[in-house]
């Protein structure tokens, strides 16, 4: 459950392109690697580098996309990345509990 808590939370913070991203390393933590996904300072430190990573490929990206010729305004840039330990706050907290 906490795992299904963070990919929502982190949609919501950073977007469709981040948390499935983040579910695809999951998938791989989980079902390749043989990882608990119950172990919440392992998991904070793999969706902390994910974000990261995430970030870092998007930045190009979102600068080439903003053209002086379209008509909608430039977004406004992502958050920084969550930390470790903002990730196991929410890991240990009940936020999200109701929407899984």
């Amino acid at each position: 459950m906490a795992s299904h808590r963070l990919i929502q939370h982190i949609g919501k913070v950073y977007g469709l392109r981040i948390s499935e991203a983040l579910y695809d390393v999951l998938n791989v933590y989980y079902f390749v690697d043989g990882h608990s996904l119950n172990d919440r300072e392992r998991l904070a430190r793999v969706t902390h580098e994910c974000i990261k990573e995430q970030l870092n490929h998007q930045e190009p990206s979102s600068m080439s996309s903003s053209s002086s010729s379209s008509l909608l305004p430039p977004l406004p840039p992502p958050p920084p990345p969550m930390s470790e330990e903002e990730i196991l706050n929410f890991l240990n907290s009940n936020d999200g509990r109701a929407e899984i």
